[in-house]
């Protein structure tokens, strides 16, 4: 058995669910999770919905948001985590 100490459960709540070089797949976020991105995907990007790019960086934010920058076709994205298969 090991003590959990609080460095221990921070880092491993922030832990990213792909890495670099990972092949992901691109969705349409959940409305009900964040409406201005739903809706700025679904107007103004949907080109790149369902499509399939390459995580090229990773980014975590001080309050635990994890954005991935994503290369599709040359072309880079930022996208959430819940925007990723």
């Amino acid at each position: 058995m090991r003590q959990l100490n609080l460095f221990d459960l921070e880092f491993e709540q922030y832990q990213p669910k792909f890495q670099v070089m990972d092949t992901v797949k691109i969705i349409l976020i959940d409305e009900q999770l964040d409406s201005e991105t739903y809706h700025y995907r679904k107007f103004y990007e949907a080109h790149i919905i369902d499509k399939v790019g390459e995580v090229t960086n990773i980014h975590i934010s001080t309050s635990g948001v994890i954005t991935y920058e994503v290369d599709l076709y040359g072309a880079k994205y930022y996208l959430l985590e819940e925007e990723l298969v």
